[in-house]
């Protein structure tokens, strides 16, 4: 493991941090959107509460082939554009709603499954900005630098989302998340022109989305680092929407600890984020993200066997600080391992592989949650121990385990 090359250390373009301010904004935003809906949904139980994010991953997993297509075709920062107007819409229209209805579970399906169907072409668009904002070698620190200052809105912005919910629910969290849109809409305007071109598609939309799909599978380091990136999403991402709440619950905490726990799971990605932005990537990639597997699932093994709440923080940030090491790895390989005129299409193959996952372990871990035997503590040693076997594995495959960022 050795400090990167010099390219790696040169001075990332403004129109980046442009980009990141409006991009960050709005992943605060986002953040108290998701943690209020996965709360409401979370008073009806488990079973319910995986139907509700089953509605919210769905649409988005049926359309992202689609989102991506587009995304390349017309370019990404008119798709993110329409993606985030609309998503003004539709937190704007659910503050008057929620006043005069409160928060049924008809609502709370109907708004995952609107906010799935904009995600399906908000996620690729907005995933593929950095490669077309900075050169390949900056893609690692670019990537940190989002990841850092997300952290900084994910610890404030869940921490607050839990004041928001207690105080007005999810009438708050949609009005701010309105306002955060709105300076994403601004920052978006105000950066037109300024993204380098890529490759014009001249084949039909089908047959873009072909060329997409086989490009991401059939390139070995690609294909392989889908599949990981597949199986730790299921294990891994339900944590912070569907899981901690749970154990928040479970433990008869309110809703301000519940943000608590999820922001410091944020504030362990946050460190690692750090590590990379001001001192580069390690130079195998592959295999600090494999490490960064088993590290996560000790976080978790944590949180399925420590009660006093100081502690579950403690396993909240050292799984954040596993996630981290596995996602700021991961990444950057990913997107250098294609031409740039692809970048949409990969990253919505990247989001679809991750919502089929979700799809899938939303509601059967709801559900393990509610059995009795079982429970949410259960649940979290099953993926506890699932995300180091994946971790061990990772470290066995050589084109991962030797694969380099560029």
């Amino acid at each position: 493991m050795t400090p990167p090359a010099e390219p790696d250390t040169q001075r990332i373009p403004v129109r980046y941090w442009i980009w990141l301010f409006g991009a960050a904004v709005s992943l605060l935003g986002d953040l108290t959107m998701t943690f209020a809906i996965g709360w409401s949904a979370s008073q009806h139980g488990g079973r319910t509460a995986g139907l509700v994010l089953l509605l919210a991953a769905a649409p988005r997993a049926a359309l992202l082939l689609i989102g991506g297509a587009v995304g390349d075709r017309f370019g990404a920062p008119k798709v993110l554009l329409a993606s985030c107007t609309a998503m003004f819409v539709v937190t704007t229209t659910l503050v008057p709603v929620t006043l005069a209805i409160d928060e049924p579970v008809t609502l709370l399906l109907v708004t995952a499954l609107v906010v799935g169907v904009i995600d399906a072409f908000f996620l690729p668009s907005s995933r593929s900005m950095p490669r077309l904002l900075v050169p390949p070698e900056q893609v690692p620190r670019a990537l940190a630098s989002f990841q850092v200052t997300g952290v900084v809105f994910a610890v404030s912005g869940t921490a607050v989302g839990g004041v928001l919910v207690n105080w007005a629910g999810l009438t708050a969290a949609a009005g701010f998340d309105a306002l955060t849109f709105a300076v994403m809409i601004g920052v978006l305007l105000a950066l037109r022109g300024t993204t380098e071109p890529h490759g014009k598609i001249t084949t039909g939309m089908f047959r873009s989305i072909a060329d997409g799909v086989r490009m991401a599978f059939s390139r070995p380091l690609t294909r392989a680092l889908l599949i990981t990136m597949t199986l730790a999403a299921g294990l891994l991402m339900p944590m912070d929407a569907l899981l901690l709440p749970l154990l928040a619950r479970d433990h008869e905490w309110d809703a301000a600890t519940a943000g608590l726990l999820i922001a410091s799971r944020s504030l362990g990605v946050g460190v690692i984020a750090l590590r990379i932005l001001t001192r580069g990537a390690f130079k195998r990639p592959g295999l600090v993200a494999a490490l960064g597997l088993l590290l996560a699932g000790v976080g978790v093994l944590g949180l399925s066997s420590l009660d006093p709440l100081p502690l579950t923080i403690a396993a909240a940030v050292v799984s954040g600080i596993g996630v981290g090491t596995f996602t700021g790895h991961v990444l950057p390989l990913l997107m250098n391992s294609v031409e740039r005129e692809y970048q949409s299409r990969l990253q919505s193959v990247v989001v679809l592989c991750q919502s089929l996952a979700l799809v899938v372990m939303n509601p059967v871990l709801g559900s393990l949650s509610d059995l009795n035997g079982v429970g949410i503590t259960g649940v979290c040693l099953g993926i506890s121990i699932c995300s180091i076997i994946l971790g061990a594995v990772a470290l066995t495959r050589p084109v991962l385990r030797n694969a380099t960022v560029i």
